[in-house]
């Protein structure tokens, strides 16, 4: 579609677009127009669509047809224009459709003023200085894995006697009463619990120490004020403790044995590489990711750019109703969260705001990379990424394209793997502090060069 598109600044961040439509593609639309209203309208003596153009005009005049004109079509002009001048709106456009005048044999004109995504120049976005990241794999590290393991191979014993010890186990009963009324939650039978442990009252851990089998206790707990049940919030509950059984955790021996038990290898030192090896990519993939994610943020602190407050507040609008979703689908009303969680509203939409000005900063600043370096998606690069995403989720490439396209997120994605090359770029060209003459290399996989970057995606961007 050939229209043609001026632009002027009318304040900051806010533009008006001068569309002009050539006047053969107005005579392709009022066509248009014609045969649209035709299969809508019943004239006597002739079939619904195959009313000749001449009756209707007799019988409607041109304003309807005008009309038609200027709702299917405006939209479409007015999106070209965007296009053409590499405009991103962040709200509707003010267009005066009453003034707008359609003749046919003419050009069309019109104009529209829209708040638009602010565009920043970088500079220096090669070379930004980072701190090195810690990539080597210390003998904790390895044995905090192992001992994990081990934990997960644990079994519990009874030991006859002992008193309770943070770390060890209790076996209870325990029945709870708010003013001698039972209280949902407030009872349970062979209950187990970790000394220590979060998983209840604090008062449970404080009564139950140095106690054995046997013992029976009377504990007072007070609920908290921000308890989700108000009638019981900031009372006194009683319950009664019966202590069953005090149990121990062993652990079994890191040998030879447990590591046949609990993975591939037929010994612990085969296990102990392993364990390396795993830590060692982890940590180099923690790295790359600090190394883009630093550039970035260094990068977005600088910017001197005004954040328009309609990005600010749509972005607080999307989290408050992502996370009143989420609590809906518990079954938790938004009110009762942020009481519990000893929250106001506006100290969460404030944080949220913080949250979303940091975002758009990233994002901007990714976006003039973009531009600067002219870099692009291929299909078959966006099909790579289809495939990685689609695993994630265990469902097929294809399946995960279709309902990605069924959404019109197909052009979303996109951009997000454009945005992760554009991060790439701004971590491969970073250089440690202090170590300016040493630049972080780019991995055998992936090229940089000036004017351009072809590169694999890796994980999620700024979006």
């Amino acid at each position: 579609m050939a229209v043609k598109a001026e632009m002027e600044e009318v304040e900051k961040n806010k533009v008006r677009v001068k569309v002009e439509v050539p006047a053969e593609e107005i005579s392709k639309a009022v066509d248009g127009a014609f045969r649209a209203i035709a299969r809508e309208v019943f004239i006597p003596g002739f079939r619904k669509g195959k009313v000749p153009r001449r009756v209707l005009q007799a019988r409607l005049g041109m304003d309807p047809i005008y009309d038609e004109v200027k709702q299917s079509k405006l939209p479409e002009y007015y999106v070209e224009a965007l296009k053409q001048l590499d405009l991103e709106p962040i709200d509707e456009p003010e267009i005066d459709v009453d003034k707008i005048e359609i003749e046919e044999g003419k050009p069309l004109a019109f104009e529209a003023v829209v708040e638009v995504k602010p565009r920043v120049e970088l500079t220096g976005y090669k070379g930004v200085e980072v701190e090195r990241p810690e990539e080597e794999v210390t003998d904790e590290e390895v044995e905090r894995i192992l001992d994990n393991m081990r934990e997960r191979f644990a079994q519990l014993e009874v030991v006859s006697g002992k008193t309770l010890a943070e770390g060890d186990y209790a076996l209870i009963d325990f029945d709870g009463t708010v003013n001698n009324v039972a209280f949902e939650g407030g009872s349970a039978k062979d209950f187990m619990l970790e000394i220590g442990s979060e998983n209840i009252w604090p008062e449970f851990n404080q009564e139950l120490l140095g106690k054995r089998k046997g013992d029976i206790l009377d504990i007072k707990v007070k609920m908290p004020d921000q308890f989700p049940d108000e009638e019981l919030a900031g009372k006194i509950a009683s319950f009664k403790v019966i202590v069953k059984e005090v149990k121990v955790k062993k652990l079994p021996e890191a040998d030879d044995d447990f590591a046949k038990e609990a993975s591939k290898f037929d010994t612990i030192a085969e296990l102990r590489e392993d364990i390396r090896a795993r830590l060692a990519e982890t940590k180099k993939l923690q790295a790359k990711e600090s190394v883009r994610r630093q550039a970035l943020e260094k990068l977005a602190e600088g910017l001197d750019v005004d954040i328009p407050e309609k990005m600010v507040h749509d972005y607080v609008h999307q989290r408050r109703h992502e996370l009143e979703a989420r609590l809906a689908s518990r079954g938790i009303a938004l009110e009762s969260y942020l009481k519990a969680v000893d929250y106001t509203e506006r100290r969460m939409e404030e944080e949220f705001e913080e949250e979303a000005r940091r975002l758009i900063r990233n994002e901007l600043v990714l976006d003039a990379v973009i531009r600067a370096e002219g870099i692009e998606v291929s299909d078959a690069e966006l099909d790579e990424e289809i495939a990685r995403r689609a695993e994630m989720f265990a469902v097929k490439p294809e399946e995960f394209r279709r309902v990605v396209k069924e959404r019109g997120d197909l052009e979303e994605l996109r951009e997000s793997v454009r945005r992760e090359k554009a991060l790439d770029l701004l971590g491969e060209n970073a250089v440690f502090a202090g170590e300016s003459s040493e630049k972080v290399a780019p991995s055998s996989e992936e090229k940089v060069e000036e004017g351009g970057i072809s590169a694999e995606p890796e994980g999620e961007g700024e979006e």
